[in-house]
């Protein structure tokens, strides 16, 4: 099997899905976000992949996208102060891509359709295509349920406290087999811990048919670990 390298970091890695669990570090900030109360966003025209990264840690939202989707693509200037979705509208504006969340504080990018010829609207070639990418965006959801779930219960006491990337390759029944550290959180113990209890993970349902692999994991901090975990409070690893 064909590995790709991790040169560059998670979002400038070739063809794989980045799953991004981006919370703000400080709960006023998270609290503003959930209200959709506006932030103070000064991020200039650059490419789109890093004001992603900025936009995420700023505002804590969760963000799943194909980085060969973003890689060329700018992103454009938005400063002043403006709720998330808004913010997010405006740096997308003009680069072919349109935010679609799939809850509160979690979305995905898609194409801008174009107008379909006559013959293309007969043809009705991009269904399957669309079809297959609707189907990936949407096991964002499955992926971050299921990786909260099992870090909460392995790492009750220090889960959505520290950053740390992986990879991970997932067969089409949903089990993980296989897990590669991308960027560590600064304790080997942590992060064996990590690669030991998502190396073999379940996922809660496969994932869809032909999806890109690897998928790349990036945890950073979350604004209320404690909370996120409250529904597994108790329940044993295994």
């Amino acid at each position: 099997m064909t590995r790709t390298s991790a040169s560059g970091g998670a979002l400038t890695l070739s063809w794989c899905f980045v799953v991004a669990l981006m919370m703000a570090a400080r709960m006023a900030a998270a609290q503003a976000v959930a209200d959709g109360e506006p932030l103070r966003f000064d991020l200039p025209a650059q490419p789109l992949e890093i004001s992603l990264s900025v936009f995420g840690r700023l505002t804590g939202h969760s963000v799943l996208v194909a980085s060969s989707l973003t890689a060329g693509r700018e992103a454009a200037a938005v400063q002043g102060d403006f709720a998330p979705r808004e913010a997010l509208q405006r740096m997308l504006a003009g680069s072919g891509l349109a935010a679609r969340y799939i809850g509160a504080d979690a979305f995905t990018l898609v194409p801008v359709p174009s107008l379909p010829s006559a013959r293309e609207r007969r043809a009705d070639e991009n269904v399957p295509k669309a079809d297959a990418a609707a189907a990936q965006a949407g096991y964002a959801a499955v992926l971050q349920a299921s990786i909260t779930r099992v870090l909460c219960i392995a790492q009750p006491d220090v889960f959505g406290r520290y950053r740390l990337g992986l990879q991970i390759w997932i067969d089409a029944a949903g089990l993980v087999n296989e897990a590669h550290l991308i960027e560590g959180s600064g304790f080997a113990q942590r992060d064996a811990l990590v690669l030991a209890t998502l190396g073999s993970l379940q996922m809660d349902a496969p994932p869809p048919p032909g999806m890109a692999q690897p998928v790349t994991i990036l945890l950073t901090p979350r604004a209320d670990p404690a909370r996120d975990c409250r529904p597994w409070r108790g329940a044993q690893a295994g």
